[in-house]
């Protein structure tokens, strides 16, 4: 159940935020593999966004992840993938893209009225 949340200072007009949105989902899951049925992505553009003390392209990527789920080989992998497909898609060079990967535990993550640990118990 992966969730990623995209926010960039690139805006509206430059790009199709959803197809952006859409594309992170189908290659992140792709890479995994997951069920993009799980894969929630949120994509912010306009975000006020200073990087370097300038307002040039840049965005800031979190992957929320369920505990056990990757490692470093797998950070490495997705952190080069996403941060080709914002260079491709917005125009935000790699160096400007911070990608942070935050490991939750099953009783800190909750869907359908019921927590990652209570899902697995049942």
């Amino acid at each position: 159940m992966p969730a990623l949340a995209v926010s960039t200072n690139v805006s509206k007009s430059q790009s199709n935020q959803e197809d952006v949105a859409k594309q992170l989902s189908q290659q992140i899951c792709k890479a995994f593999p997951k069920n993009e049925a799980k894969m929630l992505v949120t994509f912010r553009q306009d975000a006020t966004l200073i990087f370097g003390g300038n307002t040039e392209p840049a965005a800031l990527a979190e992957l929320y992840y369920a505990a056990g789920g990757f490692g470093h080989d797998i950070h490495t992998k997705l952190t080069k993938l996403i941060q080709s497909i914002l260079q491709e898609t917005l125009g935000v060079s790699p160096g400007r893209c911070h990608c942070v990967f935050q490991e939750q535990s099953h009783q800190n993550w909750g869907c359908g009225g019921k927590v990652l640990a209570d899902m697995q118990a049942s």
